[in-house]
């Protein structure tokens, strides 16, 4: 059976513990509010459990550098990763994935993820849109969440908040800033930042400039392999060189008193090449012909998003304590290049995108006054959006005489595996927040929600699609959910909730369509296709007191409706009998099959033992069940706990943390691989000569272990060859050098 290995872990902290520290007085007040849960400013001590703040204090901290390091000491929240070419998706949380997790930034929706391969076997990009650098915390909120987000939170919502012009200001000053240097070994990487805030009389403004270079992410994979012959079984990572810049900027003028205007540029590029030695194949017969192996695949692939914004907020104007309206465009334009040479001297070279623009509006308004003897505070908006999707496709291959074809594979390029797509979402809703005198507050809220999508057929689209199906989509839900928080006994604070989640079916869903006659296999569209739905209940427990506090949760969540591809007839052979016009394919479709219950419990605990130290854990669990095919869920991540121990003084200090992981004991399948238990410890410190000089350094996985983060594997055979190439960074290194000003 499977254990922790804690023995030198706790050796580790047990010869380290003088120097394990923390800025105590500085993070409790960075973590003290909570927006995202509420739409809204609230103390995050009165949040329901399963909201969580990542602030800007805790990333300097531990150094992160990207989502997956942001989110390392979160019990109930992964990023998976690509180490083949991708990187990092998106955030997993309680088990829900993808575009199922709503991603904001500044209250607006980030563009979505994507299937980046032409076909069911096909890759999904991430949701890696912006750097760590410009942000001044994260909001998690676990578990649906469409009574105030509508559409595509229906597994959470992840709330990235940016940097405001007061964050890097000094009391009374009117000039501030930064310069910031750091690195880490485990990808090689090198970056610089530089902040800038300047305010006046009226007016504001704030630029934060970020550069970043590095290299593949190390692991512990002992296979090198490159000829074509054996590349496939490679495990050591694919060389690769990365930059990414990011700009944001932001201009604050006080037109009168308690009004504020703010324009926003936010601009991230990042460019990514990789050489997929991986991707290496010798020849190989298939029946009787001989199919040309590729010698090279060279990858390049780009990533760039710009948003521009432009929002007006009013303290205390009328009959509201606060009015806010925003106006926002945002473009992402991702690329996924690259030039394969083939055994039989064909070079292919490809160029394929993912382009949405989106423009909206946003309107929220907070109210407070009493009725009835009871205290109320109305939180009532909208929002409207406009999405434009596309998915361009190029190939050409150049064959060794010298001629080119844009046929291969037996696929006609260019080509789009699902039409241009628009995309109107109208939402609108309300929460009364209601205080009794008792204390008890109740928290109703309601969302009424309206999708619609629409389709745009052009030439690139029916050369995948010969049959031209393009079927359109609108659809509209109500989202009603219901809280209670009850005080007693001085400490603690009991919460309920009664939640729901809606997600209309995306761009590419709905009428991904793909047809190969070559090898015999196709994606048909559904015009019969629903929204995805969910209903959940939470039970939490909060205690707090002068120098401790806990939090305690359990919930279960229903999801149904859920969208899954099917095969519909034939077989992998392209033995197909079903009801395409085209014999002989093996056809697949996205429907509504999916029935998924999830629960779990979750817990977190502090001590402020003595004067500058702290003691904290966290621990997650939690168990999910496919219930249309009776089978474990393999998004569900296993038992997880982080211990961490700090200490502060004034020039000084640092942390260690511990993360230890079970065994994944259940799997969809028996032969599926069940990542081992693991425990990790990280150590990171401090010093800060003075108030403009401050260094940081962290020693990561100090004990060099081996081991996987199951979000990577899921699905892999227990008797994959390449299993190793998904291992985690062995001891690595992380510093970073700031100078204040």
């Amino acid at each position: 059976m499977a254990r922790f290995r804690l023995t030198p872990l706790l050796i580790g902290l047990a010869s380290a513990w003088p120097a394990f520290a923390e800025t105590s007085v500085q993070l409790d007040r960075l973590e003290t509010v909570e927006v995202t849960a509420h739409r809204s400013a609230k103390a995050l001590a009165e949040t329901a459990p399963n909201a969580v703040v990542v602030s800007r204090h805790k990333l300097d901290a531990t150094l992160a550098g990207d989502i997956a390091q942001a989110v390392k000491y979160e019990p109930g929240v992964e990023v998976a990763s690509d180490p083949a070419r991708r990187g990092n998706a998106g955030y997993t949380i309680r088990g829900i994935d993808g575009n199922r997790i709503l991603m904001l930034v500044d209250g607006i929706r980030l563009p979505d993820a994507y299937a980046g391969g032409g076909n069911t076997n096909g890759f999904i990009a991430g949701r890696d849109y912006l750097d760590l650098e410009t942000l001044r915390a994260i909001d998690i909120v676990k578990g649906p969440f469409s009574s105030l987000y509508g559409s595509d939170a229906i597994g959470g919502v992840v709330g990235y908040r940016t940097l405001q012009a007061e964050d890097l200001l000094q009391t009374g000053e009117n000039t501030g800033g930064d310069v910031k240097l750091f690195g880490s070994s485990a990808d090689n990487s090198t970056g610089l930042s530089a902040r800038l805030a300047l305010k006046g009389e009226r007016s504001d403004a704030l630029l934060v400039a970020t550069h970043r270079r590095g290299h593949e992410t190390r692991n512990q994979g002992g296979q090198d392999a490159s000829d074509p012959s054996h590349a496939k079984n490679r495990t050591t990572p694919n060389p690769q060189d990365w930059t990414s810049d990011s700009v944001l900027a932001k201009l604050g003028w006080q037109p009168v008193a308690g009004q504020r205007l703010e324009l926003a540029l936010d601009h991230y590029r990042r460019q990514t090449d990789t050489d997929v030695i991986s991707a290496r194949t010798a020849p190989r017969k298939m029946g009787p012909m001989t199919v040309a192996g590729i010698n090279r695949l060279d990858a390049a692939d780009r990533v760039a998003r710009d948003r521009i914004s432009l929002a007006w907020q009013a303290d205390d104007i009328g009959a509201f304590e606060q009015l806010s309206v925003k106006l926002y465009t945002q473009k992402l334009d991702n690329s996924d290049d690259s030039i394969e040479w083939r055994s039989d001297g064909a070079r292919r070279i490809s160029d394929y995108g993912f382009e949405q623009h989106s423009k909206g509006l946003t309107l929220d308004a907070r109210q407070q006054f009493d009725l009835a003897g009871l205290s109320h505070q109305l939180v009532w908006g909208l929002d409207a959006s406009r999405t434009d999707t596309r998915r361009p496709r190029e190939k050409v291959e150049i064959k060794a005489n010298g001629s080119s074809s844009n046929v291969i594979a037996g696929e006609t390029f260019p080509s789009k595996t699902f039409p241009d797509s628009t995309s109107d979402r109208l939402g609108v809703f309300v929460q009364d927040e209601i205080r009794f005198a008792s204390g008890l507050v109740a928290s109703p809220s309601l969302r009424w929600d309206y999708y619609r999508m629409r389709t745009h057929t052009d030439q690139a689209y029916l050369n995948a699609n010969p049959d031209g199906a393009t079927p359109a989509f609108s659809d509209n839900a109500f989202s009603p959910k219901f809280g209670l928080a009850l005080p007693f006994a001085e400490h603690y604070t009991g919460f309920l909730q009664l939640s729901t989640g809606f997600r209309a079916p995306p761009f590419d869903d709905a009428n991904m369509v793909y047809a190969n006659h070559a090898h015999g296999y196709e994606v048909v569209a559904n015009p019969n296709l629903g929204s995805e739905t969910s209903r959940g209940i939470e039970l939490g427990l909060k205690g707090n007191w002068q120098h401790a506090d806990f939090g305690l949760t359990a919930y279960a969540n229903h999801y149904r409706d859920f969208i899954e591809l099917v095969t519909l007839q034939g077989d992998s052979n392209g033995n197909g009998i079903g009801s395409s016009t085209r014999p002989g394919s093996f056809e697949s479709q996205y429907q509504n099959i999916g029935k998924v219950r999830i629960h779990g419990v979750e817990a977190k605990a502090s001590w402020r033992f003595a004067p500058a130290w702290r003691l904290a854990g966290s621990v997650a669990w939690a168990q999910g069940h496919n219930e249309t095919d009776d089978q474990p869920l393999n998004s569900v991540a296993p038992l997880t706990a982080v211990a961490g121990l700090r200490y502060d003084s004034e020039t000084w200090g640092a942390e260690a943390f511990v993360k230890a992981v079970s065994q994944k004991r259940r799997v969809a399948e028996a032969h599926q691989f069940k990542t081992p238990a693991y425990a990790t410890l990280d150590l990171t410190a401090y010093w800060q000569a003075n108030k403009h000089h401050t260094v940081r350094a962290g020693i990561f996985n100090l004990t060099d272990r081996k081991y996987w983060n199951s979000a990577d594997v899921r699905g892999l055979s227990a008797g994959d060859a390449v299993l190793d190439r998904y291992t985690q960074a062995g001891r690595n290194f992380s510093a970073s050098y700031n100078y204040s000003f």
